[in-house]
């Protein structure tokens, strides 16, 4: 009796001179990445793929979730090293400052496909904002990584159409020269195939011939750069749609714990339980214990 009793004083007291834990939830769903690819996003061939992001893009989010300048940024915003009591100065008291919002910090994905991340502390109000501004610069990190990638494809395809658009300029005014050169002002180019010329007529000048060689080459080089420097700049003009962070955002929100929320853990009932069951429990193994101990000594 006197056990059960001193175990349940000991777990009520703990229960009411600790500080209550809350924990906030967002329950999110996050979308397919690849639909703001160009690949998909202009799809002419009736392409389909999961709406649902992957397995591994959830995995992607969740690094972005735990990177330190995903964690440093909420830190800073909510000013948690003097909330937690954690002195930044100190190298090592980062570290643990950083282990401590890891602990609690928690995101996973469901069965439904929905993720969950949640966020525990002392403060009801700021677990859930901090929960939000996680999801959020969570997905700015992740899309910031695509978009960079578009980025950096539209300036290699752009860096190629000002190379093309140079020797354009350069054809163009070989050509010139070389027409007023000959006196030959008719198209003539192997490489357009929808004008067909079956003769010109000759000028009177003796290199006449040379001069047709030399302009239907240039022209043939010209025509091939023009018809490469369109489709680099269609490509371009590809890379560089949905690269807006407020175009095609990558999450959306399902459910947010709402205010005021229940304390982590068990309840006052769970723990007069608990505790109850714990003395009595210790109760009979002490009881056995000194029982199977005398038996021993009557025995010797």
């Amino acid at each position: 009796m006197w056990l059960t009793v001193s175990s349940l004083l000991v777990g009520l007291s703990v229960f009411f001179l600790l500080p209550a834990r809350y924990s906030a939830e967002v329950v999110f769903i996050l979308k397919n990445p690849l639909y703001s690819d160009r690949n998909y996003l202009f799809n002419n061939e009736t392409k389909f793929i999961d709406y649902f992001a992957s397995d591994d893009d959830v995995d992607r989010l969740m690094t972005m979730c735990r990177s330190d300048s995903v964690q440093d940024k909420v830190i800073s915003t909510f000013d948690l090293a003097e909330k937690y009591d954690y002195d930044i100065t100190e190298p090592k008291q980062v570290v643990k400052l950083h282990k401590f919002f890891n602990k609690n910090l928690n995101i996973y994905r469901t069965d439904g496909k929905n993720v969950v991340l949640s966020y525990t502390d002392k403060d009801m109000k700021r677990a859930l904002a901090i929960a939000k501004m996680s999801l959020k610069e969570s997905e700015q990190a992740l899309r910031k990584f695509y978009v960079n990638m578009r980025n950096d494809m539209y300036q290699s395809v752009m860096n190629k159409v000002k190379e093309e658009d140079s020797m354009v300029r350069l054809l163009t005014d070989s050509l010139s020269v070389l027409r007023t050169k000959y006196g030959i002002y008719d198209i003539i180019s192997p490489s357009r195939y929808n004008i067909m010329l079956s003769s010109f007529k000759e000028n009177g000048r003796e290199d006449y011939g040379r001069g047709i060689e030399e302009i239907q080459n240039l022209e043939s080089v010209k025509d091939e750069i023009v018809t490469d420097k369109a489709r680099h700049i269609t490509l371009a003009n590809q890379y560089a749609t949905g690269n807006s962070f407020n175009e095609m955002p990558l999450t959306d929100i399902v459910n947010v714990s709402r205010l005021p929320l229940k304390p982590k853990g068990l309840g006052i009932v769970g723990v007069i339980a608990i505790c109850i069951f714990s003395g009595v429990f210790f109760s009979i193994l002490y009881i056995l214990s000194m029982d199977f101990y005398r038996s021993i000594g009557s025995n010797r």
